[in-house]
């Protein structure tokens, strides 16, 4: 007796399905990780309050937030200039720094599933990015 045809494709259906899962749940991991190396970039040039949003379940269009605070329009200049120089491969194309961004005191740079936001404190306070999308979760660091 041979295995009926529906069975066969709900068979090679659920293997499609697990092998898009497991290629998702891949990609969500080197979003994660590249939130992370950029959080960590910005420890390291003494950035402050840096924090990374999970926004996955109340955002269908990206799925982190790497948001910082500069301690002045130098500061916020060189970490936005650092960023781009580790990470700029993974922008999309045409994607650049303009002085108009700097000088806002509120520099966003867009990987498409991680968006980064380096503030000056002022800005930050009202923009007030936490509260906002305050259903995110939080990614608890070991530092």
């Amino acid at each position: 007796m041979s295995i009926p045809e529906q069975n066969k494709t709900g068979s090679a259906g659920s293997a499609a399905s697990e092998s898009s899962r497991s290629s998702r749940e891949a990609e969500t991991q080197a979003m994660l990780e590249l939130a992370r190396d950029i959080a960590r970039v910005f420890e390291e040039k003494k950035a402050r309050d840096t924090l990374i949003m999970d926004l996955q379940k109340v955002n269908p269009y990206f799925c982190y937030f790497v948001i910082t605070t500069a301690t002045s329009v130098v500061h916020l200049r060189s970490l936005a200039r650092d960023v781009f120089k580790q990470f700029g491969h993974l922008l999309p194309e045409k994607t650049g720094l303009r002085p108009n961004d700097v000088d806002s005191g509120w520099v966003i740079l867009d990987f498409i599933d991680v968006v980064v936001h380096i503030f000056l404190d002022e800005q930050r306070r009202y923009y007030n990015l936490e509260r906002l999308w305050g259903d995110a979760g939080l990614i608890e660091e070991n530092r």
